[in-house]
């Protein structure tokens, strides 16, 4: 992969020699081996990417070791519509969550939020927390912090508000996650999906908070999902202005 300079990392760095092991590791030493990001695709979205670096032990035995399906796994899934949605229900002992529930958070995209919050990384209810399961499965169209040690599956796109599947789902629907064929799929009749989304137009579809400044109103109008990086539709029309524009024009 080139770099902005036109050279490789490695034509870069391959010169150079790090004196401390500890901050910047031997390409054939790293401290965590097949560590990163896997990008997935399915029923339930188009793309969304796995931190799969921070796959725990106990959490790969619990959902990716079975002999006779590895690296995947199905189960129910409630559904939060957002994270107040999310704070007011975890605790609550009605909502239907155990060791084999995934957690869904929606409309926490671009369009939804706005902005794409760092809220798709959801702690088990507290009951489950003190018999010792220490996360779930997370599956988002919003984003999560880089520090976070939870696996979710994160800038599901298309988002809720922007039309995408994870709009139809429910509380109780099966989904499966297969990371060998890097596929999230619900296990719904496509007729019932169909209802549901003939249900939700209706409606008119997923309902989103207002806009509470002009600039959420633009954001929205303007910005795109993130499988494209949500960034402004038109901004590639200003790329390279400086060579265009000798003397781009100032209000000075």
């Amino acid at each position: 992969m080139l770099t902005c300079n036109g050279l490789t990392v490695r034509d870069n760095f391959n010169d150079n020699h790090s004196w401390n092991r500890e901050v910047i590791r031997e390409y054939r030493d790293p401290i965590l081996e097949n560590a990163g990001f896997r990008h997935l695709q399915g029923s339930l979205f188009n793309s969304a990417i796995m931190k799969t670096c921070v796959i725990s032990p106990m959490f790969r035995r619990r959902y990716l070791e079975n002999p006779k399906d590895p690296n995947a796994f199905e189960g129910p899934v409630v559904v939060f519509d957002g994270p107040e949605d999310y704070l007011k229900r975890i605790e609550d002992v009605s909502t239907p969550i155990d060791d084999t529930t995934i957690l869904i958070m929606r409309g926490t995209g671009p369009l939804g939020y706005p902005g794409a919050a760092e809220v798709v990384n959801m702690q088990p209810p507290s009951y489950l927390l003190r018999k010792g399961i220490r996360s779930l499965p997370c599956i988002g169209d919003g984003r999560q912090s880089g520090t976070s040690s939870s696996p979710s599956i994160l800038n599901a796109s298309p988002e809720a508000a922007a039309g995408g599947n994870l709009a139809l789902l429910r509380d109780g629907d099966n989904i499966r996650i297969d990371l060998n064929r890097r596929r999230v799929d619900i296990l719904v009749p496509e007729e019932e999906l169909k209802r549901r989304r003939v249900e939700l137009d209706a409606k008119g579809g997923y309902a989103i908070p207002e806009s509470q400044t002009p600039w959420q109103e633009m954001f929205r109008r303007e910005t795109d999902q993130l499988s494209e990086a949500m960034v402004l539709r038109e901004a590639v029309k200003y790329q390279r202005v400086a060579q265009r524009c000798p003397q781009p024009r100032h209000n000075h």
